[in-house]
This record gives C-alpha cells, structure tokens and sequence, in this order.
C-alpha cells in the first residue's frame, strides 16, 4: 500500500448522544467501517473472505478521545496496518477535521480465522503488502493490556440476555455492542458530568443470541481526577466475553 486508507465520513444524528456528539460505541463503528472499506478497497471484500471461509476479527482496542465530533461534522480517517507476524496484525487510525486537527487515534489488534472452526490460520504475504504502509504509530498500544479489577472497588452487577438483534452476520455478539452495554452502566453522574478520554478493550469469547451475560462494572479513583471504570463480561462459568477499561476525565 502506497499511502494509508482514507474515507470520509459524516456525523449523523442516530450516531449522537444527548450533547450531539459522537457516542462512545460509534467511534468504534466508523473506525470497524473503515477498516471493512479499506479490506475491499484492497480486494478482500466481504465475500471473497466468506468464499475463502476466512475473516478478520478484531481482538484489541485502545482509543483516545480528543475532540469529539458533533452532528453534522464532516471528517476524514486513515487507516494502515504494520508488519509482524502472520497469524495477527496490527491496525492503526485517526480520525480528522477538515482542517487537521486530530478527533481521535486508535491502535488495534486483529486475528485472521477459519470461520469454521473460529481458530487462527496464516495470511499471505501479498495480503500483506496490500494492507500494509509504512507510517509511524500515532502512539505506541504497548501489549494492549488491560488494568487488573478489584472486588472493593464493585459497584453493579447484572445479567443480560443476548438479543437477535444484537449479532451479525456471523451469528455472534456484534463488537459494538459490548461497549454500548459497558456505557449503559456508567453512573449517571460520571456519564453526564465527565469524558471519556482513553478506552481500551479486549475482545475474549464470542457470545450469542440467547446466551446470558453477566456484567460487572469496577470504578476507581486515579491521579488528576480522572475515573477508571472497568467492566467485565463472562459467561455462567466465569469464561470472559469481553473486558474494557475507561478513563473518564471531568468536562
């Protein structure tokens, strides 16, 4: 790839919360969109992959906020992904203004699968160079780790079921989804009254329609009056679905 992946993007209302700005969940949407553009950009669409049996799943984020945008913003991002091995790949975004200014940057990890039996298989060395540019990180993910829970720092708990309408073509929990039921159980006064600023996510164990969810949401106290709130998904066995961590700064 001669330069990274670019696509145009505008902030529609549905895509908004009660401020008029981007939700939490649909950052990740556009971001997961573009990366779907650039694979068929590339010749890797959606169907050729499915002919093949193999698709990209995501397995890590970590996203940071700095200007969110609003209903009507028009705004561009870029997308390339970076050499290493060939059973993962790294991905990352920004997300701008028409002007420049930097809304958001991401750094995520994928994994190539065999849909039959969900485990990882090689992808080519064309693949590849087709996804691939040479551009520095927009900042360095680390080992995409995700900060430790304590059960003093326990504040809800419940259970879900998995609604039809909450999968995708796979048949599986659509990604989004786990963020959007992280953030429904944000307190009320942090979700109105802070920002968040960093989340990163880990992405475990596929769930789907039907299946029971129990959540868990931890908030702390961290330096300079942030808030860390991190939730924790799993199955009746305690097997984790998904984990996020967020930093919510006061507005």
């Amino acid at each position: 790839m001669d330069k990274p992946f670019e696509q145009q993007i505008k902030i529609y209302s549905y895509d908004t919360d009660m401020n008029a700005q981007i939700s939490l969940p649909n950052v990740i949407k556009y971001f997961m969109e573009t990366a779907i553009e650039h694979s068929d950009y590339v010749g890797y669409t959606v169907e050729k992959l499915m002919g093949m049996n193999r698709g990209w799943v995501v397995l890590n984020w970590v996203i940071k906020m700095y200007k969110y945008p609003k209903y009507g913003d028009s705004l561009k991002i870029y997308t390339w992904a970076v050499k290493s091995g060939s059973l993962q790949a790294t991905r990352y975004f920004t997300m701008e203004y028409e002007d420049g200014t930097v809304a958001a940057e991401a750094a995520s990890k994928w994994a190539f699968l065999d849909l039959e039996n969900r485990h990882p298989v090689r992808f080519s060395l064309e693949m590849m160079d087709l996804y691939c540019y040479d551009k520095q990180a927009p900042f360095d993910p680390g080992r995409f780790k995700l900060p430790d829970e304590k059960e003093e720092n326990l504040i809800s708990e419940k259970s879900l079921i998995v609604r039809r309408s909450e999968t995708d073509t796979n048949g599986h929990t659509n990604n989004i989804r786990y963020v959007e039921w992280a953030v429904d159980d944000v307190p009320e006064d942090i979700y109105v009254n802070y920002k968040a600023e960093e989340i990163s996510v880990l992405y475990r164990k596929e769930c789907r329609a039907g299946d029971e969810v129990k959540v868990k949401t931890y908030m702390e106290d961290i330096e300079n009056g942030t808030k860390r709130i991190i939730t924790v998904m799993t199955d009746n066995e305690d097997n984790t679905h998904c984990k996020l961590s967020v930093i919510w700064r006061k507005k």
